[in-house]
């Protein structure tokens, strides 16, 4: 399976660095998480064998944790992402 390259922060690494210092919860969530666990247990979900390379894992997992704790829609989800991405 093809992934994305990312070369640059993602909206949830970015948001939690920009907040960090206003939001103390997004911090201490972000010393608290392993996220190589997290990864390695999102490695052994089924691989697609068609379609677009994708995003990687984590990075996908970590803007659905965002989109849950924030309320944000689906289209507000990618609004926030194509604005964090520009």
């Amino acid at each position: 399976m093809a992934y994305r390259q990312v070369g640059q922060p993602s909206f949830a690494d970015a948001l939690v660095s920009r907040q960090g210092k206003a939001n103390p919860v997004l911090r201490r969530i972000g010393e608290l998480v392993d996220w190589a666990a997290v990864e390695r247990v999102l490695r052994g979900l089924p691989e697609p064998e068609r379609g677009a390379p994708a995003y990687p894992r984590l990075l996908m997992f970590k803007a659905l944790l965002l989109q849950q704790w924030y309320g944000l829609s689906d289209p507000e989800l990618e609004e926030a992402l194509d604005d964090r991405a520009s």
